[in-house]
């Protein structure tokens, strides 16, 4: 048999196994792990201790008689919750829609776990676009207090909503579904400072299509007070 009819002869195997490498490598292509979405925070939008705004205080002077009063009233029936509502960014780097099914949270104060839950929530993620999420949650801080901290409590009520001051933290873990309807596992992120917000610039560019606004309401969850 000649040379050039044996290469004849091997062409279409080539050609098939040609074909099969490229099919393997659009497989793993299209079954690539998606990066996930990046949240941030973007704004504290209201901050109560009991009855009182906390959001405007930043100096001792500021906490009044009749504001103090009014943490004390709330401190003597040991019930001081923390109502908070923020506003976060949750942006999808991906090529391909992604969908946050929930959002595990845990939040701290001076560095002690004021408590956690979980926020259930459908949240589509248009690809490469970013989603403005609400967040509200509401906890009781008389646990950080204790019962002896009466005079501290004029301290204990400043700087909640100063972006200048660290004094909150906010751990998030989401639940994320892609596009092909995959769960992902659930991935520690790293604690979001309150008033971090001005230190660093965002990551992600900006120059994004119009985002959208997803109307959710944080329940609470089940919180470990």
């Amino acid at each position: 048999m000649s040379l050039l009819r044996r290469f004849t002869l091997l062409l279409p195997g080539l050609g098939l196994l040609f074909a099969t490498s490229c099919t393997l490598r659009e497989t793993r292509q299209e079954g690539s792990p998606n990066v996930m979405p990046e949240v941030k925070l973007r704004a504290v939008e209201q901050a109560s201790l009991g009855t009182l705004n906390v959001l405007p205080l930043r100096t001792p002077s500021d906490v009044d008689l009749p504001k103090r009063n009014q943490l004390i009233e709330g401190y003597v029936n040991k019930s001081l919750p923390l109502k908070m509502r923020v506003r976060l960014n949750a942006y999808n780097p991906n090529l391909e829609p992604t969908s946050i099914t929930g959002l595990d949270y845990t939040v701290l104060v001076d560095n002690k776990v004021l408590g956690s839950g979980r926020m259930p929530m459908s949240l589509e993620l248009p690809p490469r676009d970013s989603v403005r999420v609400p967040f509200e949650f509401e906890m009781n801080t008389y646990k950080l207090l204790g019962n002896d901290a009466l005079p501290a409590l004029r301290n204990f009520a400043l700087g909640f909503g100063d972006l200048n001051r660290k004094r909150m933290v906010l751990s998030l873990r989401p639940i994320v579904r892609n596009g092909r309807g995959r769960l992902s596992t659930l991935i520690h992120r790293l604690p979001l400072p309150m008033a971090s917000v001005k230190d660093k610039p965002a990551t992600r560019p900006r120059t994004l299509p119009a985002s959208a606004e997803a109307n959710l309401r944080a329940k609470p969850g089940k919180q470990v007070l």
